[in-house]
């Protein structure tokens, strides 16, 4: 009888075959898994014995194993080299997949079930230790939070919302998708002044030149790009992508933002961002508004302070001329050239891929002991991936680490970080975890902010190879989104020592370049973080009836809090903003702020260290990334820092003053 290539575990460390699954494996092993899963749950919820760690949550984890490792084989493929047929597959699975989970977590006998172990535990019949306790109380708070104890009626409705949201969601990242290759200039090679001769190369398309749009707002490129008017026609087309046209995603995201909002509702919250703060750390939006707003405002106000210095160089440089946003990080880069003898052209030489790779790799090593070993013979989810066998300092092997470093027009932009394995004890499973940048192929040189992005990444990478948990749907990552950007940022923090990356008198010279458009990149940050919640708050009557009202929406959101700067534009706007409608982070992008001040406090404490740094990395990988999300994640802080994280060590960090 012929096996799923996905599904099978044929492949060392349970690797996925990718080289023999075609588009029709990831639809059969989707929809059949689906089917399992449901007779599994079945099971569990009929099983009249008396409850037991084993024949609850051990079943629970069984039931929903080949779903996940389904759905992780899917997703890796279809964000980094798509095709038609994925697409098509995504646009049916997402929808597939809404009212499966709510054919679960709907069920009022699996929630009993649930609640007779919690019954028998709080009785003492039955042994549950930290990890079990903590896994059975997110079940039960994630079925509450999906309605199970609403009037049935009420449940119709809400099944057939997260059917729209699911589909709303697939469609946007592919509209966005083409919207970002769509988006592009076409320009000549003189309007390419200021490039060298390998990034010219690298933006050749047919007979001319072509620069495509990267995510975000402010586009890499137009620090180095002399042409002002190309640095204004490539700013204009990325504020302006997906506002017209066949894809236009402007409806989109209103149907979304509403569907959300009546949503919340239906559960019994105000709005959409109070359900997504109650399952994070931050426990409320007011929470989350006492830190953004000040911080963004921080941010803005120094902000215009760089803009006065920008703008009066500009005028020296182009007499008569108006400085504007598309100017800004081209000017930046000057003022920092001039001012801090920095010029990030000259750092070639060190930032190359590979050599900035060997550095991450040996980071790890002096932190955690880890040692990273090819596997040519095992076959990534993409064209050019690396595969690394990460062994222990003993020699243990811990899992499998798979890099997918170059930009293709089939992949999704930005980078993430993807589990294929969830490491777990209890099936004695060991993690295969993926990272996947954008970097261009036809030059292996890679900016600064290329080499923290890799730093970062592989941060959610190491939170999943360094994982020591009992299940593998809580270890690792599988933490709340206002956690799990905090250890892929401290991460970060080691691409600054002296000799890592760059040479001791490099590393001195841009750290102050770095200090100067802290406002900048603060503000343009949390500005988004702010539309992201100023959409996810917003009553369903006040919200826009149709994507006309997005724009007019998104000013009066930013004018809300006195933050409207024509000079800083968010990094995101809404109508590009693939973080919250597609991403997984609605309502949740305030995640890098609220992770960043744990970031920079667990980073004082580094500092302040005096012992081997290893003893420092072990005490940091056993007391937060061992546990992943298998304990309440700011008890693990506590565990590590002795104290709950504190906001002055990011302000130092980014010269602000609140």
């Amino acid at each position: 009888m012929p096996t799923n290539p996905l599904l099978t575990k044929t492949l060392p460390f349970a690797l996925p075959d990718f080289a023999a699954a075609t588009a029709a494996d990831y639809r059969a092993a989707a929809f059949g898994s689906m089917e399992a899963q449901t007779a599994a749950l079945a099971a569990l919820r009929d099983d009249d014995s008396p409850a037991t760690v084993a024949n609850v949550l051990g079943a629970w984890e069984d039931a929903q194993a080949d779903l996940l490792r389904a759905i992780y084989a899917f997703w890796a493929v279809r964000s980094s080299d798509t095709t038609d047929e994925l697409d098509a597959i995504e646009e049916d699975l997402a929808p597939a997949l809404a009212g499966h989970e709510d054919s679960i977590y709907l069920d009022r006998g699996l929630y009993a079930r649930l609640q007779q172990l919690e019954a028998r535990i709080a009785a003492g019949e039955v042994e549950a230790d930290e990890q079990d306790r903590y896994a059975l109380d997110e079940l039960l708070r994630a079925f509450r939070r999906a309605g199970v104890d609403i009037p049935e009626e009420k449940q119709e409705r809400l099944r057939a919302l997260n059917r729209e949201l699911a589909g709303l969601s697939s469609k946007f990242e592919t509209l966005n998708r083409q919207a970002r290759n769509a988006g592009g200039i076409d320009v000549t090679e003189a309007e390419l002044a200021g490039l060298d001769e390998a990034e010219r190369e690298a933006l050749r398309s047919g007979d001319g030149y072509r620069i495509e749009l990267l995510n975000t707002t402010q586009q890499q490129l137009a620090a180095k790009l002399a042409d002002a008017g190309v640095r204004r026609r490539l700013l204009d087309a990325s504020l302006n992508r997906a506002l017209s046209g066949e894809f236009d995603t402007r409806d989109i995201v209103v149907q979304t933002a509403r569907a959300r909002a009546e949503r919340a509702t239906l559960l019994g919250y105000p709005h959409h961002a109070a359900l997504v703060a109650e399952a994070g750390c931050a426990k409320t939006t007011d929470a989350i508004l006492e830190m953004l707003v000040p911080l963004a405002q921080a941010g803005l106000a120094k902000a215009r302070g760089e803009a006065e210095e920008l703008a009066a160089r500009y005028a020296e440089l182009n007499p008569g001329a108006e400085f504007t946003a598309a100017d800004w990080s081209y000017v930046e880069a000057i003022v920092r050239r001039e001012r801090y003898a920095f010029d990030e052209a000259q750092l070639g030489e060190y930032l190359q891929v590979d050599k900035v790779l060997a550095a991450v790799y040996a980071a790890a090593e002096d932190l955690y002991g880890i040692t990273f070993h090819p596997r040519e013979d095992l076959v990534g989810h993409a064209p050019e991936t690396e595969t690394y066998e990460v062994h222990d300092a003993d020699g243990t092997v811990l899992g499998l680490f798979v890099m997918d470093f170059w930009a293709r027009p089939t992949k999704d932009g930005g980078a993430w970080m993807s589990n294929l394995v969830d490491q777990s004890t209890r099936d004695d499973a060991l993690p295969v975890v993926t990272n996947n940048c954008n970097y261009t192929r036809t030059t292996t040189t890679i900016t600064w902010d290329g080499v923290i992005t890799m730093f970062h990444e592989f941060g959610h990478a190491l939170h999943g190879l360094l994982a020591d948990s009992r299940y593998g749907s809580r270890s690792g990552t599988n933490t709340p989104r206002d956690f799990v950007e905090f250890p892929s940022q401290v991460n970060e923090h080691w691409a600054w020592t002296p000799g890592r990356v760059l040479p001791a008198e490099w590393i001195e010279r841009l750290e102050q370049a770095d200090r100067f458009g802290q406002g900048y990149a603060t503000a343009e940050t949390e500005l988004s973080s702010l539309l992201d919640l100023v959409w996810h708050t917003t009553p369903l009557d006040e919200l826009p009836a149709d994507g006309e009202g997005v724009e007019a929406f998104e000013r009066a959101a930013l004018e809300r809090f006195g933050l409207v700067e024509p000079l800083v534009p968010p990094r995101y706007r809404s109508q590009y903003f693939a973080h919250i409608w597609g991403g997984g982070y609605a309502a949740s992008y305030y995640g890098y702020a609220w992770a960043k001040v744990m970031d920079a406090d667990a980073v004082a404490w580094f500092n302040d260290q005096t012992g081997p740094l290893r003893e420092a990395g072990d005490h940091f990988r056993r007391t937060l990334l061992a546990p992943g999300g298998s304990v309440d994640p700011m008890e693990t802080y506590r565990r590590f820092r002795g104290r709950d994280p504190q906001l002055q060590p990011l302000l130092d960090r980014l010269g602000l003053t609140i």
